[in-house]
């Protein structure tokens, strides 16, 4: 069985506005990637972002809304020895 491919040529494509969750760095239905070098914050950030974002606080520059779920996934840091640990703080703060 083979699939019928569909070409389109850009004049096709009608233009979409983008929706921000915060502008101008993540926006919503698109895969966003924290990377930098080790020890730089990349958990804490994107811990940070995920607890704002599930109590509706928002994070500076970034709309108050409605809480919204939150799947936080990661490759490089262990469950027990790191995500845990940052989640705690982060949630008694929140």
């Amino acid at each position: 069985m083979s699939a019928e491919l569909k070409l389109k040529r850009i004049a096709e494509i009608e233009l979409q506005k983008v929706e921000w969750l915060w502008y101008p760095y993540i926006p919503f239905g698109k895969i966003t990637i924290i990377q930098s070098d080790p020890g730089e914050g990349k958990t804490t950030l994107g811990l940070r972002l995920a607890a704002a974002c599930s109590n509706g606080h928002g994070f500076p520059g970034m709309e108050e809304r409605a809480p919204i779920s939150v799947i936080y996934q990661t490759a490089e840091d262990g469950l027990g020895d790191t995500v845990k640990l940052k989640r705690k703080p982060i949630r008694q703060r929140t």
